[in-house]
């Protein structure tokens, strides 16, 4: 049982969890198929019982489709367009943060009272 388990090569997010591939979740699902039992399988390849039926029900409902992971990973020039408008939004921000201090300073110098917050 553990040889077919060392056979299939399974990727690691940065977090540590295992990411199955489409075709390794398909191997599962027919071994499931084939009548073994979903605690034998759990067992075998070290997943949940829920993951387990989390595949088998987006099998049945989209097909191969639904077994296509769905995590967060994007395109590397988009990462960097995001990385860049993140960064101009933060100087945008610090620059009024320092503006609106500066504003309060004066109102504080001048005597006069703030307006009220809506």
């Amino acid at each position: 049982m553990e040889a077919q388990m060392d056979e299939m090569e399974v990727k690691l997010t940065k977090n540590g969890k295992r990411r199955w591939s489409v075709e390794q979740k398909l191997n599962i699902l027919k071994e499931l198929e084939s009548g073994v039992h979903y605690a034998e399988l759990c067992r075998k390849y070290n997943i949940s019982n829920q993951l387990l039926y989390t595949w088998k029900r987006r099998m049945q409902g989209s097909g191969k489709e639904g077994l296509k992971y769905e995590g967060g990973v994007v395109p590397r020039s988009q990462y960097l367009t995001a990385v860049k408008r993140i960064e101009k939004l933060e100087r945008v921000l610090g620059r009024k943060s320092l503006e609106n201090d500066i504003l309060k300073k004066v109102f504080e110098i001048k005597g006069m009272k703030l307006p009220e917050e809506r």
